[in-house]
């Protein structure tokens, strides 16, 4: 039998076509009037959903750009942060033209916080930035890591709440994760 996407051969266990990742339903098997296949292009109307059967390969692309974006939106507030903790915690700056005067924050401790709070903002942009990578490229890693970083996301309000939910939703669900390894195969 061949896939109806793509037109590639599919063996006879194939519960997902490895070109294009689109889900094989058999003659026989639950929706078997389906034939083959269920997108939301052929405009299924079947009871159970089109949506269960391609939710990964539709919302992937734009999972994947959403963790980038986000991981540039921590860089840049994360280091804006930074800048205002460094010159509130460090009593003035170097150049005397913008001397600060004394400042309550000027204790030594108080003054060593901003580099730990760098390397706190560079994590983390890092980490959205790997996830958004890994499900861009569909690295068979990248589904674990981004419900992972999703999880951990939801309590940066809003952006992050709201990133996480949208990751869990797509990516979270066991057809997705059999969706999304077939995405893996045929891309790698």
């Amino acid at each position: 039998m061949n896939c109806s996407t793509c037109g590639d051969s599919l063996s006879p266990d194939a519960r997902f076509c490895p070109r294009c990742g689109t889900r094989a339903v058999w003659e026989g098997q639950a929706g078997g009037a389906l034939a083959q296949g269920c997108n939301s292009a052929q405009g299924c109307n079947s009871d159970q959903g089109c949506n269960s059967f391609d939710r990964v390969s539709r919302h992937l692309q734009m999972l994947s750009v959403l963790w980038l974006v986000y991981a540039g939106l921590r860089l840049i507030s994360g280091s804006l942060g930074v800048l205002v903790l460094r010159g509130l915690f460090a009593g003035r700056f170097h150049n005397t033209s913008l001397d600060l005067g004394w400042s309550p924050f000027g204790s030594l401790l108080l003054a060593s916080l901003w580099p730990v709070a760098l390397a706190a903002v560079l994590l983390g942009a890092g980490t959205n930035l790997l996830t958004g990578y890994a499900l861009f490229s569909r690295r068979r890693w990248g589904r674990v890591l981004a419900i992972v970083f999703g999880v951990m996301v939801l309590i940066h309000p809003p952006l992050g709440t709201a990133l996480g939910i949208y990751t869990l939703w797509v990516l979270a669900p066991r057809l997705s994760g059999e969706e999304y390894a077939a995405l893996a195969d045929a891309a790698g």
